[in-house]
C-alpha cells in the first residue's frame, strides 16, 4: 500500500499523456538500465513456476514475489535491503510493491481510445468537425435539384444553406480508417486525401457550416491516379494520421471561432422564421437542420473546454504507450492438480504484446501493405478488447466460450471497483432489513427488531449496565447480553426512549429519503413503518428494505429531534405540497372497511347503544367486519322526510322505520331514541378519528 503524507481535497480523472505513463512505469536501475516495458506475452515458467523476464509478471518491472528475495536467489534477508542484484536486476523489497509497480507497452503502430471513436457523442468527429448526424442531413435534399429551383419564394440569402456541407465529409470515416476499412487500394487511400484535404481547408479558414452561397464542388472520381501518388507516408495511415490532425487543433482558436459560430447560427434562427406552406417546404427543414448543426457545435465547446480546463490534448485519445496495471491486480493463481487460474487481463495483455511483436517482424521484413495493414487491424481490435470488450465488433470470448472481462467491466457497474468497493462503503451502527407495514405505531415512532437493537446499541447497554451496578465491568456486561438475561430488555427499553434513529432508504433522491424515527422494540426481524411516511421514502412492502443509523453525538441527536423527525417532513421540498397523504394499503384498508355490508355475517341485525359496545363485542369475535348493525344516534337535529313503515306500541309509543334509520317517539313526537343502520367497520373508523379530534 502506497503510504502518503501530501494533503489532498479531491482526486480528479483526465486523460493521460504519453509521458505521464512512462512516469508512472518507467525506472532507471543504478547500471543505467530503464525497466518498465514489458516486452513478452509469456506470464510463468511452466517448469519453475517463476516470473519469466520482460513477462507480464516480470520481477525485475513488478518488484520481486517474495519479499526480500531476488529471482535468481543471489540476496536474500533484510540486510541487503533497497539492493538491486546486478545478475537478475531484481530491487530486494517487500512483495507488496506488485500491487502499484505499473508497466507499460511501447506500441509499434498508435491506436485510437475505443471509448473516444466509439462514443455518442463522438468526441473524435466533433473535435475534427465530422459529425454523423450532418453526413445523413446532406444527403437528404439537393438545393441543385429542380424540385428546388421551383421553390416559390425561395430566395437564396445569406441565411439558406445552398451548399449544405462539405462534399468531402460524407466519405469520411473516422472508424473506417482507424479499422482499415474500405473497399479497394483506392478507396481506403482516398479517405486518408479527403481528410487531410478536408482540415486544410478548415485551417484555412473556410467555413465547413457554410450558411451563404457557395459554388458546389466537383464530383471526385476514384479512377483517377493522382490519389495514389498523392498518398500520406506508411506511418501517416490510419490512427497516426487522426493523431497528427489532433495534433494541429489550436484549442484556445478553435473554441472562439466554434462560439461566433454559434452566435451566428442564433441570429440566423432569430432572424428568419420558418414558414410550413408547401410553396416553401425547404425553409422549415433547413431551419431543423441549423438547429442540429448549432447543438453539435455546443457539444464541441464543451469538450473544448474540458480539454483546456484539464490541460489535456486532443492527441491524447491516439494510444502510442499503453500501461500495464500492477500483477497482484490482475493475479495467476495454482490450483489442486497444477492447474492455474487466472485474471482475464492477462489473456487480454498477450493478445496485444504478441500481435505488437508480430507487427515489428513484419514491417523489419518489409511484408506487404496488406498484411501489415491486417495486423494493425487486429491490434487496434486487441486494444479495444482490453479496454471495453464488446465496445466494438464480437465480445472475445475464453476457452470455455464465456465474455472476457475487460477494464471497463472491472469499473463500472453495480459490482464494479467505484460502487462495490469504493463508494458507499458499511459504517458502524448501522444495520438494514425487510420494512412491513406499522398500522398500530404513531407517525414518529418505528418498529425496531430486538435482534438489531441489541446489537446496534450495545456500548449504550454495556455503559447502562455498569453504571446501574449490575454489571462491575465491560466483560461480565457483555455475557448477561449474550445469555439474553431479562435484566437486559428494560434496560434497551429506557436507553430507545431518548434515543432516535435515521431510517435511509435507497435511492436516496431527495432529503425525504433518509428521516428520524423514535424506535420502539418489536420482535421478529422486520422493521416496522408506519404507512403514511411511505411517499416520502418511495416505500411499499413488497420486499423493500431499509438502513437503520444511529445518531452518537448529542447535536446530531438534537437536529433528530428538531429538524428530521417525520411529522416536521410534512411538505414535498420539490412542490410544496403534502407528501404525508395516505396510499396504497391505507387506502385499500379505508376501502375495505367501509363497503357496504354482506348478509347473513355473525351477529347481523343486532342492536347496540354505543361505539364502545360494538367494538367490545368486535373484540370478542361477536361480530364480523362487515357486520350489519344498528347503533343508537344521539344527534336529534337530523331532519327525515316520510318513513317507509310506522308501527304504534302499546305505551302510545312510535316507531318509524327508515332506510338506515329507526325512531322511536311518544305522544308528543319528541324523539326518544333513534338507531343507524351501519357496519362494525364503519363504526371502528367513527370512533377512532372522534377519539382523535377529542384527544387534539
Amino acid at each position: 500500500m502506497i503510504q502518503s503524507t501530501k494533503e489532498f481535497s479531491y482526486i480528479k480523472i483526465k486523460l493521460a499523456s504519453p509521458f505521464r505513463i512512462l512516469q508512472w512505469a518507467n525506472r532507471k536501475l543504478p547500471n543505467g538500465q530503464f525497466v518498465g516495458e514489458v516486452q513478452k506475452s509469456e506470464t510463468i515458467n511452466y517448469r519453475t513456476f517463476k516470473p519469466e523476464m520482460d513477462g507480464l509478471f516480470c520481477e525485475r518491472i513488478f518488484g520481486p514475489s517474495k519479499s526480500l528475495e531476488c529471482a535468481c536467489g543471489k540476496y536474500k534477508r533484510v540486510r541487503y535491503e533497497g539492493l538491486i542484484c546486478e545478475r537478475c536486476g531484481v530491487e530486494l523489497t517487500e512483495s507488496k510493491v506488485r500491487r502499484h509497480r505499473m508497466g507499460y507497452i511501447n506500441l509499434i503502430y498508435p491506436v485510437t481510445h475505443v471509448w473516444y471513436i466509439n462514443s455518442r457523442p463522438n468526441f473524435m468527429a466533433l473535435l475534427l468537425e465530422i459529425e454523423e448526424s450532418e453526413k445523413q442531413l446532406n444527403t437528404t435534399y439537393n438545393l441543385h435539384s429542380e424540385k428546388c429551383r421551383k421553390c416559390n419564394g425561395l430566395k437564396l440569402t445569406t441565411s439558406t444553406v445552398v451548399d449544405l456541407w462539405d462534399e468531402r465529409i460524407k466519405r469520411i470515416k473516422l472508424a473506417s480508417l482507424a479499422y482499415f476499412i474500405a473497399e479497394d487500394e483506392i478507396s481506403f487511400y482516398g479517405l486518408h486525401w479527403d481528410l487531410q484535404q478536408y482540415r486544410r481547408s478548415r485551417e484555412l479558414g473556410y467555413s465547413g457550416y457554410p450558411l451563404k452561397p457557395y459554388p458546389k464542388p466537383q464530383n471526385r472520381r476514384y479512377n483517377t491516379p493522382k490519389y495514389l501518388l498523392r498518398t500520406t507516408p506508411n506511418f501517416l495511415i490510419g490512427a497516426p494520421l487522426i493523431k497528427r490532425e489532433l495534433e494541429k487543433l489550436n484549442l484556445q482558436s478553435e473554441i472562439f471561432r466554434t462560439r461566433c459560430f454559434v452566435l451566428v447560427c442564433t441570429k440566423v434562427l432569430n432572424k428568419e422564421k420558418p414558414l410550413y406552406n408547401e410553396s416553401q417546404w425547404f425553409r422549415k427543414w433547413e431551419q431543423q437542420r441549423i438547429y442540429k448543426i448549432r447543438e453539435q457545435a455546443i457539444k464541441r465547446i464543451r469538450i473544448l473546454e474540458n480539454l483546456i480546463g484539464t490541460g489535456s490534448r486532443p492527441s491524447w485519445m491516439i494510444l502510442s504507450i499503453l500501461p500495464v496495471i500492477p500483477p497482484a491486480l490482475r493475479p495467476m493463481i495454482q490450483l489442486e492438480g497444477g492447474r492455474f487460474a487466472t485474471s482475464d487481463l492477462n489473456e487480454l495483455y498477450r493478445r496485444i504484446i504478441t500481435r505488437n511483436n508480430r507487427l515489428l517482424r513484419l514491417l523489419e521484413i518489409d511484408a506487404p501493405q496488406l498484411i501489415i495493414r491486417n495486423e494493425k487491424r487486429l491490434l487496434q481490435e486487441a486494444v479495444d478488447t482490453l479496454i471495453d470488450n464488446g465496445k466494438r465488433g464480437k465480445i472475445a470470448l475464453s476457452a470455455n466460450n464465456r465474455p472476457l472481462k475487460s477494464l471497463s467491466d472491472i469499473i463500472k457497474g453495480k459490482h464494479g471497483r467505484f460502487r462495490q468497493n469504493l463508494l458507499g462503503k458499511r459504517v458502524d451502527y448501522s444495520g438494514r432489513s425487510v420494512i412491513v407495514v406499522g398500522p398500530s405505531l404513531k407517525l414518529n415512532q418505528c418498529g425496531l427488531p430486538y435482534e438489531m437493537a441489541i446489537e446496534l446499541f450495545q456500548p449504550f447497554v454495556i455503559r447502562e449496565l455498569i453504571n446501574q451496578g449490575l454489571a462491575n465491568n465491560m466483560k461480565i456486561a457483555k455475557n448477561l447480553i449474550q445469555q439474553n438475561e431479562l435484566i437486559i430488555e428494560p434496560v434497551l427499553e429506557k436507553i430507545l426512549s431518548n434515543h432516535p434513529i435515521f431510517l435511509n432508504r435507497a435511492p436516496t433522491l431527495h432529503r425525504l429519503g433518509i428521516q428520524a424515527f423514535e424506535p420502539i422494540l418489536v420482535q421478529g426481524r422486520a422493521i416496522k413503518l408506519h404507512p403514511l411516511v411511505c411517499s416520502a421514502f418511495n416505500a411499499d412492502f413488497d420486499g423493500d428494505q431499509m438502513a437503520v443509523h444511529v445518531p452518537l453525538s448529542l447535536e446530531a441527536q438534537a437536529e433528530c429531534y428538531m429538524l428530521m423527525l417525520a411529522p416536521y417532513n410534512f411538505l414535498s421540498p420539490a412542490n410544496g405540497e403534502p407528501i404525508i397523504m395516505p396510499s396504497q394499503d391505507m387506502v385499500l384498508g379505508c376501502y375495505y372497511l367501509t363497503v357496504n355490508n354482506i348478509n347473513q355475517l355473525q351477529g347481523a341485525n343486532h342492536y347496540f347503544s354505543s361505539l364502545e359496545d360494538v367494538i367490545l363485542a368486535y373484540s370478542q369475535n361477536k361480530l364480523e367486519i362487515h357486520s350489519s348493525i344498528w347503533v343508537r344516534y344521539s344527534d336529534t337535529t337530523i331532519k327525515f322526510s316520510n318513513p317507509q313503515k310506522t308501527i304504534q306500541l302499546e305505551d302510545k309509543t312510535t316507531i318509524e322505520y327508515y332506510n338506515d334509520w329507526q325512531i322511536r317517539r311518544n305522544q308528543e313526537g319528541e324523539i326518544l331514541v333513534q338507531y343507524l343502520k351501519t357496519t362494525t367497520g364503519r363504526v371502528i373508523l367513527n370512533y377512532t378519528i372522534q377519539k382523535t379530534l377529542n384527544f387534539l
